[in-house]
């Protein structure tokens, strides 16, 4: 019976590891994601940093064009492609207890040009600076 139980407990911190590690590539910085290699040879770079003024209970929600791109835990920076154009970056602290509107980018971007923000709080909204 006891082995059934140190199994089971292996398994369990087996599961939770890479729950935790799936689908993230982890840097210094924090949490990245990046285009497929035949974009991004084109593309740009966008860094959002997130200010250690957002809270510890929060999570910054990254969207580009109304796709969400990233959750930004405390601590941690997106860093991903964005190929060339206009585009309309989103974040947003959730959970959203205050009902507040996503605050939004909009961004020329050209191929080979890093964009990067510091995303804070200010009063009752966040700030893309």
């Amino acid at each position: 019976m006891k082995n059934y139980k140190y199994y089971g407990c292996g398994l369990l911190i087996v599961a939770l590891a890479y729950a935790t590690l799936s689908g993230c590539e982890t840097s210094g910085t924090g949490a990245s994601t990046t285009a497929p290699a035949s974009s991004t040879k084109n593309a740009g770079r966008l860094i959002i940093q997130r200010a250690a003024n957002m809270g510890t209970g929060l999570v910054l929600n990254v969207s580009i064009d109304g796709k969400q791109v990233a959750a930004v835990p405390r601590g941690q920076t997106y860093s991903g492609s964005i190929s060339p154009g206009q585009h309309v970056v989103s974040v947003l602290l959730v959970p959203n207890q205050l009902n507040l509107r996503p605050t939004q980018k909009r961004l020329s971007v050209q191929a080979g040009q890093t964009y990067s923000f510091t995303a804070m709080w200010q009063g009752n909204r966040v700030l893309l600076m």
